[in-house]
C-alpha cells in the first residue's frame, strides 16, 4: 500500500496502474472517499472493479462491493471478462458483495420504504471500512436521485469518519448527466477527490481522458490523464516525462 518516501510526503494506496501512481506520487491518498464520475461505457465503474480486485488478490486489502443498480451477479459476469475471478476471493471473505439490488425492487414494488436504502448504506458500509475493507457503491447516483441533500452529506461525512480512522480508498460511482451541477459541486465538496472519466467520441478505439477535479493533499499533479479500455482493464498512457 505505499511506495518510497523520496516520492511522497503522505501515505498513499497503490491502483497497481504503474503510470499513474507516478503520476500521482505513489497512489491515492490513504483513507480517501473518492468520486468517480463518467458516461455508461466509459470505464469509471471499471477502474474502480480493476483496482479493487487487484487490492484483493494481491493480499493488500479485503473489498466491500455495494451493488444498488444492478445484481451483484452481473458485476461478477462483467469482471469475468477481464479475467477477474471474484468467487475464489469471495469464498476466503476477502471480496464481499454487499446486495442493495434486491432491496431495491422491493422498494419498486411498493414492499417496503425507500429509506430501508440509505439507511442499509449508513450501517454496513461504515461496519466494512472499520474491518479494515476498502469500499466501492455502485452506484452513488441512486442516493443522489431519491434522497434528500442533507441524508446524503450526513451519510458522506460518517463514512469519511471511518475513512480517517481505519485507512483504505472508498470510491462513489456517479453517472454524469444525471445530476444538476449543485448536487455534484457539494458531493465534490464533501468527499476528499473527483476523478471524471471522459471518452473522446471521435477514437474508434476506447480511449479517453481522466480529468483530476479534486484530489485531497495532491494539488501539484498532471489534471488530464490518458487513459485506454484495453482486454485487461484500464491502462494509462502518457509521453510527458515523469520524475
Amino acid at each position: 500500500m505505499s511506495t518510497s518516501r523520496r516520492e511522497r510526503k503522505f501515505d498513499v494506496v497503490t491502483t497497481d496502474i504503474p503510470i499513474l501512481d507516478r503520476i500521482l506520487g505513489g497512489g491515492l491518498p490513504n483513507g480517501s472517499v473518492i468520486v468517480l464520475m463518467g458516461e455508461p461505457g466509459s470505464g469509471f465503474d471499471l477502474f474502480a472493479q480493476q483496482i479493487m480486485y487487484l487490492k484483493a488478490k494481491n493480499g493488500n486489502s479485503k473489498v466491500a462491493y455495494f451493488s444498488v443498480d444492478r445484481p451483484s451477479e452481473d458485476v461478477k459476469n462483467e469482471m469475468a471478462i477481464y479475467g477477474w475471478d471474484i468467487e475464489a476471493l469471495e469464498k476466503e471473505n476477502i471480496w464481499a458483495f454487499i446486495d442493495a439490488y434486491a432491496p431495491r425492487q422491493e422498494v419498486r414494488r411498493g414492499m417496503t420504504g425507500r429509506r430501508i436504502i440509505i439507511e442499509m448504506l449508513a450501517t454496513k458500509l461504515p461496519q466494512a471500512i472499520s474491518e479494515g475493507r476498502c469500499s466501492v457503491v455502485d452506484t452513488f447516483s441512486y442516493f443522489l436521485l431519491f434522497y434528500d441533500l442533507k441524508d446524503i452529506i450526513d451519510l458522506v461525512e460518517t463514512v469519511i469518519l471511518q475513512a480517517r480512522k481505519h485507512g483504505g480508498i472508498h470510491f462513489f460511482l456517479v453517472v454524469s448527466g444525471l445530476h444538476d451541477d449543485k448536487t455534484i459541486t457539494t458531493l465534490v465538496h464533501f468527499t476528499d477527490g473527483m476523478l471524471e472519466f471522459i471518452l473522446n467520441p471521435e477514437e474508434e478505439e476506447a480511449v479517453g481522458t481522466i480529468r483530476i477535479k479534486k484530489l485531497r493533499r495532491v494539488h501539484h499533479i498532471v489534471r488530464s490523464i490518458p487513459y485506454r479500455i484495453v482486454s485487461e482493464g484500464i491502462t494509462v498512457e502518457t509521453t510527458m516525462r515523469i520524475a
